[in-house]
């Protein structure tokens, strides 16, 4: 019985502290405790603990992985394996780290830095970056972009990929932090594991669905005016899920054609790029 209660101690734990979509779940057995996580959604889950656990009379067979990725829609994976040293007397699990769950695969250290990003509006169209790479206003140590644009702008992906969150119900903005949550947006996976994010969009902007394949120039949204925001414009980042960085994230420099479509370069503050691709 009391090694049941501290069970039940434990599955509470591990439900107090999950941000995203797993589902943890232990199995008891004579001379063991496995936990199982499944994983609902169409892309990775990573999930990082806090610590190492803290046991008695029992043992970890092999090594406790800090980060751990759950793959895509997957049931049952092993995340953790407790074995009894001794049957004769009891065992306790005195202490399980806390642990948080973020989208995408956080051991990925490598990516393509070499693939060549298209600008993210129309053919024949050119926008001004208000704010670049460590801007002041927004940005500072984080690798994003601000295209300033009239709301209602089509915007295209910049890269196909796997659409993996949306959200177009919002419909207000302002210049303070306080209004970051009401951002319109759109998520998309990128086959290296990189994720690129489109914010600001307007109210009922999403033109795509959870789950869409896109392809590099397809119209996704309609740009806004919703969120953190001093004005109409379109955010761009692209980054890795890192539980060690700001944010719990790495955002990355991405290269992008501009012109005819024939150079390369990354973008800079306070110039304007065509696109004629």
């Amino acid at each position: 019985m009391k090694n049941l209660i501290i069970l039940a101690l434990i599955i509470q734990s591990f439900t107090a502290f999950s941000q995203k979509s797993a589902k943890m779940y232990p199995e008891v057995k004579k001379d063991s405790v496995i936990y199982y996580a499944d994983n609902v959604e169409i892309y990775p889950i990573s999930i990082t603990f806090s610590g190492q656990p803290e046991l008695e009379n029992l043992r970890i067979p092999g090594q406790f992985k800090m980060i751990q990725v759950l793959p895509p829609q997957s049931t049952k994976n092993k995340v953790a394996v407790f074995m009894v040293n001794d049957n004769k007397k009891g065992w306790k699990i005195k202490k399980m780290p806390n642990y948080y769950t973020l989208a995408g695969d956080a051991t990925i250290k490598s990516y393509d830095a070499d693939y060549k990003y298209d600008l993210p509006f129309q053919k024949g169209k050119s926008f001004t970056v208000h704010q670049g790479y460590n801007g002041i206003f927004s940005h500072q140590n984080e690798n994003s972009l601000d295209f300033t644009m009239p709301e209602g702008t089509e915007i295209t992906a910049t890269r196909e990929g796997k659409v993996i969150d949306a959200v177009q119900t919002n419909n207000s903005g302002c210049p303070s932090i306080n209004c970051a949550n009401q951002a319109n947006y759109i998520t998309i996976l990128h086959s290296d594991g990189t994720i690129a994010q489109y914010f600001h969009l307007k109210q009922n902007g999403v033109k795509v669905k959870i789950g869409d394949i896109v392809k590099k120039g397809d119209v996704i949204g309609l740009s806004g005016n919703t969120g953190w925001t001093n004005g109409p414009h379109l955010h761009f980042v692209c980054y890795l899920p890192d539980p060690t960085g700001p944010k719990q994230r790495k955002t990355i420099k991405t290269l992008f054609r501009t012109g005819d479509g024939s150079k390369t370069e990354y973008l800079s503050e306070k110039k304007t790029y065509q696109k004629e691709y």
